[in-house]
């Protein structure tokens, strides 16, 4: 019994094939630090609202707007301090540095090194988001409430 093989054809890569393959090496190695950039952003992001937040309740009128006493804003309010604060444990989970320990001569080690701290970063970035948008879901709930309420 006799294998036989297709001889398949190669041909050098050109210069734009080069050129794509050396853009996605290089946006695989940023990618931690893309990951860090949205994570700093959401943490600014969330810290901003907050304040804000905490800044409206503070000068509120004494008694509140009735609006501002409806179960409804009250569970929306504290929905949204809690989603926001989610979004920012998460987001400084993401800068949180880590150590990775791996060999220096052993490639596909630090190559799975590298797949999870990306893949870690990612999921929790994700999460973030979501807590993120949610929270500003219930803020513009909030805001859509205090607009079609002024008194």
């Amino acid at each position: 019994m006799t294998e036989e093989y297709e001889v398949v054809g190669t041909r050098p890569a050109t210069p734009q094939e080069e050129a794509l393959a050396d853009w996605f090496t290089q946006q695989h190695f940023k990618s931690p630090d893309t990951l860090d950039a949205a994570a700093r952003q959401i943490v600014t992001l969330v810290t901003a609202l907050l304040g804000l937040l905490f800044t409206i309740l503070s000068v509120a009128a004494d008694p509140l707007p009735t609006f501002m006493q409806w179960p409804l804003v009250l569970g929306l309010g504290a929905l949204t301090v809690i989603l926001l604060l989610l979004a920012l444990l998460l987001a400084l989970c993401v800068l949180r540095p880590s150590r990775v320990q791996v060999s220096s001569h052993k490639l596909e080690e630090q190559r799975q090194a590298f797949t999870h701290l990306v893949e870690r970063k990612a999921g929790r970035l994700t999460a973030a988001y979501v807590f993120f948008f949610s929270g500003l879901l219930a803020l513009g709930a909030i805001l859509v409430i205090a607009i079609l309420n002024p008194g």
